[in-house]
């Protein structure tokens, strides 16, 4: 392993002198350092990038020119290796405003080779390249000035080892013959209508109770809207209008409990908020048993069944994580016959969902 120096970028023309190296570079490294405790969109505070010879803390604090890290980011010759990218995409994708082009993400490459999903950074490091990497840096205040060295020194860390880890994973990507499989997962999960929240999408990425009726998820589609909404315009955490699962608790309440439900959140509600709330739920109460009356039990029962036994064997089959394949949502989107189910498609489909179908 290399050692190599840390910069600290901290004034306009040091950025300026040492672009020309990362705009050289056919690949980098990349990691941010954000807080996102009390607002909706996260402040970036510090930019990590390495080449192969040194690794660059960008202090974004005390940088105005924006253009130069832009060019770097779209530039679709320069591979942009990240660990667990999706918070890192949202956050330069806020700041810069642009999307990143041409990234790796170690993490979703290694849940490829392996059925141990969702490793850490410092873990892969560990595993890969036998270094000890000092664990903490969540817990501390990246927007507070000056850095001291030691914050330097783990941010630093943080990219440190990404080229070598790119080098690791992607042979082994190729030598099993699931790069095709690598490509066509990040473009999925890392396609930026999946990374940057719409407002009028937002309620996909809430875990739903299977049993919600139409009117129900109508309700849903119409409250995540307008609290994703509030939270944008008042750049605060959309959970502290309230959470998921108060949402789900609202929008299936009896008219007769809403008003109780409604006051009895963990945050309080203004007077024209849980009116509005109100009004958009006025539609008659559609009793629960009504839902069902179309789905046919014994056959959902026996899909789910024949999904999960087959599930088992292919994960094992080819050493990687079962909910990597098919998850709850998956299968029980499946089993009632929704017209997307992410298992009948590319890799998924070729090694599970033909088997199932």
């Amino acid at each position: 392993i290399l050692i190599m120096p840390n910069f600290l970028v901290n004034t306009d023309t040091k950025l300026k002198n040492i672009i020309g190296d990362l705009q050289k570079s056919p690949i980098i490294g990349l990691d941010t350092e954000f807080i996102r405790e009390s607002t909706y969109f996260p402040e970036l505070a510090l930019l990590q990038l390495s080449d192969q010879n040194n690794t660059y803390c960008i202090d974004i604090l005390a940088i105005t020119n924006k253009q130069v890290i832009s060019n770097i980011l779209i530039d679709i010759n320069i591979k942009k290796v990240i660990h667990a990218s999706k918070q890192d995409l949202e956050v330069l994708n806020h700041y810069y405003g642009c999307y990143p082009q041409n990234i790796f993400d170690t993490q979703i490459a290694y849940n490829l080779l392996t059925s141990d999903i969702s490793i850490s950074y410092s873990n892969l490091v560990k595993k890969y390249l036998k270094v000890d990497l000092k664990e903490g840096s969540w817990r501390t205040d990246w927007l507070k000035r000056p850095l001291s060295d030691e914050k330097i020194e783990y941010a630093a860390n943080d990219v440190k080892y990404l080229i070598n880890l790119y080098e690791i994973l992607n042979k082994e990507l190729i030598n099993i013959n699931r790069i095709d499989w690598f490509n066509e997962e990040q473009e999925l999960q890392l396609d930026k209508s999946n990374i940057i929240t719409q407002p009028n999408s937002s309620w996909e990425k809430i875990n739903l109770p299977a049993n919600l009726t139409l009117t129900q998820l109508n309700y849903l589609k119409k409250i995540s809207y307008w609290r994703e909404n509030k939270a944008i315009t008042d750049n605060i955490p959309k959970r502290w209008i309230f959470s998921d699962s108060e949402l789900i608790k609202i929008i299936t309440s009896r008219p007769n409990r809403l008003s109780n439900v409604l006051e009895n959140l963990k945050h309080s509600m203004k007077d024209e908020d849980i009116s509005f709330i109100k009004k958009t739920l006025s539609d008659e109460y559609i009793k629960p048993d009504n839902i069902h009356k179309d789905l046919d039990m014994s056959a959902y029962n026996e899909r789910t069944i024949k999904c999960q036994k087959v599930l088992e064997e292919v994960a094992t089959k080819y050493n990687i994580a079962p909910t990597l394949i098919a998850n709850k949502r998956d299968i029980d989107s499946f089993a009632r016959n929704k017209d997307y189910v992410r298992f009948l498609q590319g890799w998924r489909f070729k090694i599970f969902g033909k088997l199932v179908q």
